[in-house]
Order: C-alpha cells, then sequence, then structure tokens
C-alpha cells in the first residue's frame, strides 16, 4: 500500500507534470509526530483489550491524532491570515493543504499498521 501512495505521487508529479507541487508537500515531521503521539492512548488504555484488538484501537487512534492536527492546522491557518484575504488566497490554500498532511499520514500510517498487527 505503501509503495503504490508513493508510487502514485511520484507519477503525479513526474509524469502527469504536476509541477507546482513537490515531493516535499507531503513530508511534515511535527504532522507525523502528532499521529504517532496519539498512538500512546493506546498504551494507556492496553489492559482493557487483548493483544489481537490492540491493531484496530491503534488504528482509531491515529486517525483521531490526524483529525486533531488538521484541526490545529486549520486554526493555525486561518489565524495567520492577513486582513487582505483576497490578495494572499493561494497562500490561504497552501496553508489549508499543509494542515491536511496530518489526517493524510493519520489514515495511512493507522491502516498500515492495522493491517501488520497480528491477528489472534
Amino acid at each position: 500500500m505503501l509503495f503504490l501512495v508513493i508510487g502514485t505521487v511520484g507519477y503525479a508529479l513526474g509524469v502527469e507534470g504536476i509541477t507546482n507541487v513537490g515531493i516535499g508537500n507531503f513530508i511534515s515531521i511535527p504532522s507525523l509526530v502528532i499521529v504517532v503521539a496519539f498512538s500512546g492512548l493506546t498504551y494507556a488504555k492496553k489492559e482493557r483489550y487483548k493483544f489481537h484488538e490492540l491493531g484496530k484501537v491503534l488504528k482509531h487512534d491515529m486517525i483521531l491524532g490526524g483529525w486533531i492536527g488538521t484541526m490545529i492546522g486549520l486554526i493555525l491557518a486561518f489565524a495567520l491570515v492577513d486582513n487582505d484575504i483576497f490578495n494572499h488566497f493561494g497562500e490561504l490554500f497552501n496553508r489549508v493543504g499543509d494542515a491536511l498532511i496530518t489526517l493524510f499520514y493519520g489514515y495511512l500510517i493507522g491502516n498500515i499498521v492495522e493491517s501488520c498487527w497480528p491477528k489472534k
């Protein structure tokens, strides 16, 4: 799955000629830290679940971290906008796009972790 996602992004950037987006737009260390930090919620409640159920719980917590990180990013994006929004509309969209990276990480990493988690 990860190979297909990376391949699709590479194809869109290289072959299709999407030039105003780079691979750097898909890399964000703070977003990754937020998503991984929310996996600590799973560790805090690990006594309530059996080991084979923790993969699903971990996925849920990582997706939750992605949503929380996206909300934080949107708050920051809208808070940093000037009063002259019509002249900086593209900048606002770039910031909103950056805010969505956390959600992307939450769903992607959460599904990968759940699919690799041992079943019974």
